[in-house]
């Protein structure tokens, strides 16, 4: 008798994503085990519920991997240059997230699961975290005075607006290396914010 495939939750997960995405919260948990050539009562095993596998999938209520970046800075090195790498690692996040907030939204998740363990909404957390981070750049003289809540929620917004745009009118968002916008967004961004 063979033995049953292994399949690492990495795999499950970026299948699982995969799905969602293209067949929304509704997807049969049977059509994503199909996908991986395994049972759908084995990958229940490994989550629990369809809900927990969306869950995973999406990183709810876990912290943003880009968070830690923004924490640990800015450091010594060219600011312009920091500011590049934040917004590319930002964006990043928001290529693959923007698409799956629909599908959250339609899988009914709370508030509560959205925060998970920090009590703290993810977009109030990343912002604050942002802000911090330029807040740190006007205390060292790297930036001009300004409120850097402002300067934050211009940065996120920014990076975050045509995945959003792209999602309500079905566009794909090129690549950077197809079309460097990230790279003419800081610049305009750095010539606003840059030491007088």
């Amino acid at each position: 008798m063979a033995r049953p495939r292994q399949v690492l939750d990495e795999d499950i997960l970026e299948v699982a994503r995969a799905c969602f995405i293209e067949h929304g919260a509704s997807v049969s948990t049977e059509a994503i085990a199909a996908r991986l050539g395994v049972s759908g009562p084995a990958l229940l095993k490994r989550f629990g519920s369809k809900k927990e596998l969306l869950k995973a999938a999406f990183s709810v209520g876990k912290t943003p991997p880009w968070l830690h970046v923004v924490e640990e800075g800015p450091d010594a090195r060219e600011l312009k240059v920091q500011l590049r790498e934040v917004a590319l690692t930002i964006d990043a996040f928001f290529r693959k997230m923007v698409p799956a907030f629909a599908v959250l939204r339609e899988a009914g998740l709370t508030p509560e699961e959205w925060r998970g363990e920090d009590n703290v909404p993810p977009p109030a957390r990343a912002l604050c975290t942002v802000a911090g981070w330029f807040r740190r750049a006007q205390e060292r003289g790297l930036l001009r005075a300004g409120d850097p809540n402002v300067m934050a929620s211009l940065f996120l917004a920014g990076i975050q607006h045509r995945y959003f745009l792209a999602h309500l009118t079905n566009q794909p968002v090129p690549s950077e290396e197809a079309d460097p916008w990230l790279e003419r967004m800081v610049d305009i961004f750095w010539r606003g914010v840059a030491p007088e």
